[in-house]
């Protein structure tokens, strides 16, 4: 014992000792200092924007490869705006989540906490006021791409976000967010179990419990009728709030009534008067205030499968129970922007009458030259040929409102905010009716002849000879007067076209096949009906004078596109494209020239070889972009005009200010036409002095989404738009022709 204790006294000197302190120290400063991860959030940058911001949360601090990561998409809007859920109701759009994540990382459904419905003025929606959260969660790899893990060892969760706020308007919203986390290994860095945050607890309270069942069940009939077992749900305190969580079903207005017969629940509502096919499945929501006492469930979730029938039975035992509030909130104020519900029919009654007032618009004067044309040369045709170039017309024009509409339906579906009018956005698109009506004004003024008439244009082009293909011509003749006329809205068809686009894509082609009858219509008329025919006048040497005169409507049409031109791409591209006009008018001439010769081939090429340059130049020109910021519309027409944007509309709503928004674009003849005689007079304008008015402009030449949005806040789709705000009341649409009088009495 003795020698143990000299060997430790001879250990433990005082340098040594010193030293193994120290070394202990060491130790237990490694084991103290060793990373004991507990659940702790990262919130992502929370970005700003028009009422709301938003950003991406992380309930822990890392991830871990093998296991599931717990988001949030946090919204945050200001007072008194709202959200909406996944079934936004009458009007609104769900918030959207795409997400931009690493190679075999999976995202779930986003979970919605229960909406609160939004009663205005009819429309009845469903959404969230505050802030909310919508939990999602991240499934992560076992094995992590070494792409994905950055220098300092982290993984970037990256995703669009996508919304719609509302109050007195409704803006829509897009941010771009990114939560960045460091990759943990459960084991090396002493991660403990992982426990709920207080913040994700109380998301995920607000969530409706799954219940998972076999016993609930649907049908649609005259109305909509709900069925689930009761020993399948909660001991209900008090009656549920209905919520059905799929649009389009029921009629949001109307609230639910329950009923229990012997051992279900049933639920009716009345259907939503546009519903064509239900869904296999239907999420049912019911909602129960918890009770002081004892923790109820507050929300519970179901799916009922559609049957064709729900069968009941003693219906005497029918307890009828009082009406389910169904989550009322009528305080809460949201935008009146739909109009009143319309039929499939009554849509295409519309439809039509807004295809036939569009021949009578501005966007159809620079096409009217070829109407003409058609129209007095259907005169020399017998009654079956006149027949046949009137259904070929109408064919062309229907056909080319299907293309369009199609087109339109499509990239909206792909995400795209455009509307009607799109194609004339696009400087390529203009490039091209610049060449094609530059070469059609040619042919009419007898520089070069494209066939013996107009209706020969798609029919071999220099056959002098009529023959049974004539119609191709009438055919492309009705193409060519879409493609053109097309880009403003008529009366009438602002409603028809909000409501085509709302409906599936079968209902909406045909509304817009409606249209294009409507701008058929007359020429269809004078081809069948022989006193409309025979009240034209006989074709004679007066039509080559009528066609050379016509050429000059063809010109300035030119001009206008040209003009439109430079307001999308700027001055240097307008000049390559009158280079380009030059070219075409050269080749065309020496074609010309050699059009009759067997021995030309060395010429046609050199004709070839300059039209392609000059169609490299319109190529080039249209991609030019340019770096000058124009005003809408010229200084001398308004110069008080500001520049639309959401947040100058609210500011000046707020301010309690009476603001007027004009939602043109420069391709919109219409809407130069009424800011000419209308709101360009000094009689107006001073109108809007007297009453201090904000007069905001919005130009819609190039793709604009929030001008996009701002439209369909009004079922519209395309332009002329004219909106008059009064303090304190509801919006005002005006008119798409406007006079003077029109504007100022919209004011008073």
């Amino acid at each position: 014992m003795l020698q143990a204790l000299l060997t430790v006294k001879v250990l433990l000197s005082p340098q040594r000792s010193l030293i193994a302190a120290f070394v202990i120290f060491c130790m237990m400063l490694s084991i103290a200092s060793k990373p004991v991860l507990a659940s702790s959030p990262v919130f992502g940058e929370q970005k700003a924007a028009a009422h709301i911001k938003v950003g991406l949360v992380s309930e822990q601090g890392y991830l871990v490869a093998g296991e599931t990561a717990q988001l949030a998409l946090r919204l945050l809007p200001d007072e008194g705006w709202h959200t909406y859920w996944r079934n936004p109701g009458d009007t609104g759009l769900p918030t959207r989540v795409i997400w931009q994540l690493p190679e075999q990382f999976r995202a779930g459904n986003l979970e919605w906490p229960v909406p609160e419905r939004i009663d205005y003025q009819g429309a009845v929606n469903f959404g969230y006021h505050g802030e909310t959260w919508l939990p999602v969660s991240i499934s992560v790899p076992a094995s992590i791409s070494s792409g994905a893990i950055n220098s300092q060892g982290e993984i970037a969760l990256s995703a669009t976000a996508k919304w719609l706020i509302c109050k007195d308007v409704c803006i829509p919203g897009k941010a771009e967010l990114t939560v960045v986390l460091p990759l943990r290994d459960r084991k090396l860095d002493n991660i403990q179990e992982t426990t709920s945050h207080p913040l994700f607890e109380e998301a995920r309270s607000k969530i409706p419990r799954l219940i998972y069942t076999n016993n609930a069940a649907y049908a649609v009939g005259e109305q909509v009728d709900i069925a689930v077992a009761l020993n399948e749900l909660p001991a209900f305190e008090r009656l549920p709030q209905v919520f059905i969580g799929s649009a389009g079903i029921v009629d949001n207005f109307d609230k639910p009534t329950i009923k229990i017969i012997n051992d279900q629940l049933h639920i009716s509502a009345k259907k939503d008067y546009y519903l064509e096919e239900a869904p296999e499945l239907l999420s049912v929501l019911l909602v129960t205030a918890a009770a002081e006492e004892q923790d109820q469930v507050k929300a519970i979730e179901f799916t009922a499968r559609k049957k064709a029938v729900l069968a009941v039975t003693n219906s005497s035992l029918i307890e009828d129970v009082k009406e389910t509030t169904a989550a009322s909130s009528s305080d809460s104020p949201s935008v009146d922007t739909s109009e009143a519900p319309i039929s499939i029919l009554y849509a295409l009654l519309l439809a039509v009458a807004g295809g036939l007032v569009l021949n009578a618009m501005p966007c159809v004067f620079p096409v009217l030259s070829l109407k003409i044309v058609s129209l007095v040369e259907s005169g020399n045709h017998n009654s079956t040929e006149r027949r046949r170039h009137g259904i070929a017309y109408t064919a062309g024009v229907i056909l080319s409102f299907l293309l369009i509409a199609g087109l339109l339906i499509a990239l909206r579906f792909a995400g795209e905010q455009i509307g009607w009018g799109f194609q004339l956005q696009s400087p390529w698109f203009i490039a091209f009716l610049v060449y094609l009506l530059f070469v059609l004004g040619l042919s009419l003024s007898g520089f070069i002849e494209l066939g013996s008439s107009l209706q020969n244009l798609g029919a071999g082009l220099g056959n002098k000879e009529r023959s049974s293909s004539d119609w191709r011509g009438s055919f492309f003749t009705g193409v060519l007067a879409t493609v053109v006329a097309t880009p403003c809205t008529a009366p009438f068809m602002g409603t028809a076209m909000g409501f085509a686009l709302g409906q599936s894509a079968v209902v909406a082609l045909l509304i817009f096949a409606a249209m294009g009858l409507g701008l058929a219509l007359p020429f269809l008329l004078i081809a069948f009906i022989p006193f409309l025919a025979n009240a034209l006048p006989k074709p004679g040497n007066w039509m080559v004078r009528l066609k050379e005169f016509l050429a000059f409507p063809i010109y300035l049409t030119v001009i206008w596109l040209l003009w439109v031109f430079s307001r999308q791409t700027g001055g240097d591209a307008v000049a390559l494209m009158l280079v380009g006009l030059v070219l075409v008018a050269l080749a065309l001439w020496i074609w010309r020239q050699t059009q009759f010769r067997d021995d030309a081939f060395m010429s046609r090429a050199v004709a070839a070889f300059i039209l392609v340059a000059a169609i490299i130049l319109a190529l080039y020109a249209a991609s030019v972009e340019r770096n000058d910021i124009v005003l809408t519309d010229t200084a001398t027409v308004e110069s008080d005009a500001q520049e639309y944007t959401p947040e100058r509309l609210q500011q000046a709503l707020d301010n309690g200010e009476a603001v007027f928004v004009n939602m043109t674009a420069d391709w919109c003849i219409t809407c130069k036409v009424n800011e000419r005689i209308a709101l360009g007079t000094n009689k107006v304008k001073n109108a809007f002095a007297a009453q201090s008015i904000t007069y905001l402009k919005g130009d819609w030449t190039n793709s604009d989404p929030v001008i996009t949005e701002y439209l369909a806040t009004f079922s519209r789709n395309g332009v002329p738009l004219y909106v008059y705000y009064a303090p304190g009341k509801t919006a005002v649409v005006l008119p798409q022709i406007l006079t003077p009088s029109i504007v100022i009495d919209a004011i008073r």
